[in-house]
């Protein structure tokens, strides 16, 4: 990702860059992360043109990207930084995100099993609900 790609975005204290280059993050990003404590982190990203569906607003399936990554990096920090894959994840659009939109990810945990975890997770524009994702996780060996 060239400086430029991110020179123009206004990112809120404590976030940071997280896009990998070469990664799929590098297509859709920039991604920002941000740690709250050992179990809460946050993904978020500035809606652009680019993620939006022919309607004009930011298309569902880059909203649902960002929840199962930060589901994913929420179960890997629980589970001792161990390998894990998304089996299932569904999701509810609530509203509508707009271009200039700053939009935030959290991660709950619901349940943690031996081979499996079951994640809650928000998509948010400020106060303003826009997406939730209940999802499953396995734990890889």
């Amino acid at each position: 990702m060239s400086g430029a790609d991110t020179a123009d975005v206004e990112v809120p204290d404590g976030f940071k860059l997280m896009t990998r280059p070469g990664g799929f993050e590098e297509l859709i990003g920039p991604i920002y992360g941000r740690k709250d404590s050992d179990d809460q982190y946050r993904l978020a990203f500035r809606a652009a043109p680019r993620h939006t569906n022919p309607q004009g607003v930011i298309h569902g399936g880059m909203m649902m990207t960002v929840l199962d990554a930060t589901l994913g990096i929420a179960v890997y920090r629980v589970i001792g930084k161990k390998r894990c894959a998304t089996v299932s994840l569904n999701c509810n659009f609530v509203a509508s995100g707009q271009i200039g939109d700053w939009l935030e990810t959290t991660a709950t945990i619901v349940r943690r099993g031996r081979s499996v975890v079951f994640m809650r997770g928000e998509l948010m524009c400020g106060d303003r609900l826009l997406m939730t994702g209940d999802g499953v996780w396995k734990v890889m060996g």
